[in-house]
């Protein structure tokens, strides 16, 4: 049990100790979950483990971590395809690690599919020690980046999910939690929303804090702790209504007429019979975490 006290400690530590990372670095995330990566990766790094993280955008959690783990390695993969309008992020991630003269980052610039079913031809024969989740968040990629990557962790493996306020994101993590014994929910933080639906003072401890939820799941192939699942929907109708949207004769049409959310909502309330599945609180970005808890660890040591 002592690797995992150490995972705890690590966290622990991240959540009650100032952040320390370099000024020029940027992004979006909260300092514990940020101090969290770093503690988890010096403690879970060797010369046959490497970091590796899905979502890059201009690189703040990468080469936060990259710059405090000596000469492991750190990974990032990202195809730059979001956030990225003038398509200029990869270039600063570049800059910045000429800035901070980092030795140890490789990016590999592809869909995160394409990456992690061909992994092997990256990390060679190490194994990942460290895997950060922050991709794309629908429900499918984020269980494809958890089954995935399976093939490449190490016997200790940490996996640590970014933006797990979000239920869908949620419900990935407990599908395989579910049908994946050998992974055990270990820690699990949350906001009451999303950070485009906070106040200033809301915003300010945010990103003094857990940023869009965190969940961290570790490897437990000895069975050592207990299952225990996130919290989710178990009314299934967005999921099931899901292949409404894939058999219809312009799928890609609805899914933009869905973005303009405040429109639909504006028409539920004039026609109070289409209000019939829960609401959300907000016109968009709803996160259903109103409820959570700030912090939990899931295991007693």
């Amino acid at each position: 049990m002592m690797h995992f006290t150490n995972i705890y400690n690590a966290i622990k530590n991240a959540s009650e100790k100032p952040l320390e990372t370099h000024e020029i670095l940027s992004g979006y995330s909260g300092e514990k979950l940020l101090a969290t990566l770093m503690n988890l990766s010096r403690y879970n790094l060797d010369d046959d483990k490497v970091y590796l993280e899905v979502g890059v955008f201009q690189g703040l959690s990468l080469l936060s971590v990259a710059n405090s783990i000596g000469n492991n390695v750190a990974f990032g993969i990202d195809n730059f395809a979001f956030f990225d309008k003038d398509g200029k992020n990869e270039s600063i991630v570049h800059s910045r690690i000429d800035k901070l003269n980092l030795k140890n980052v490789r990016l590999i610039n592809q869909d995160y599919e394409d990456a992690l079913e061909n992994l092997g031809e990256y990390i060679g024969d190490k194994k990942v020690g460290v895997f950060f989740i922050d991709g794309p968040h629908d429900y499918r990629s984020q269980l494809m980046c958890l089954l995935l990557i399976k093939p490449y962790l190490s016997d200790d493996a940490v996996i640590i999910i970014d933006d797990s306020n979000y239920r869908h994101v949620r419900q990935a993590n407990r599908d395989f939690l579910q049908t994946n014994n050998d992974y055990k929910l270990f820690f699990e933080a949350y906001t009451p929303s999303h950070p485009d639906n906070m106040s200033k003072v809301e915003l300010e401890q945010a990103k003094h804090g857990w940023w869009n939820g965190v969940n961290v799941i570790v490897r437990d192939g000895h069975h050592q702790l207990q299952q225990k699942f996130p919290s989710t929907f178990r009314n299934r109708t967005l999921y099931e209504n899901e292949h409404i949207l894939h058999t219809a004769k312009y799928p890609t049409l609805n899914l933009k007429l869905s973005k303009y959310s405040r429109f639909l909502g504006n028409i539920i309330r004039i026609f109070p019979k289409y209000a019939s599945m829960e609401k959300g609180k907000y016109p968009a970005s709803n996160t259903y975490s109103e409820d959570l808890c700030e912090i939990n660890f899931t295991q007693d040591l």
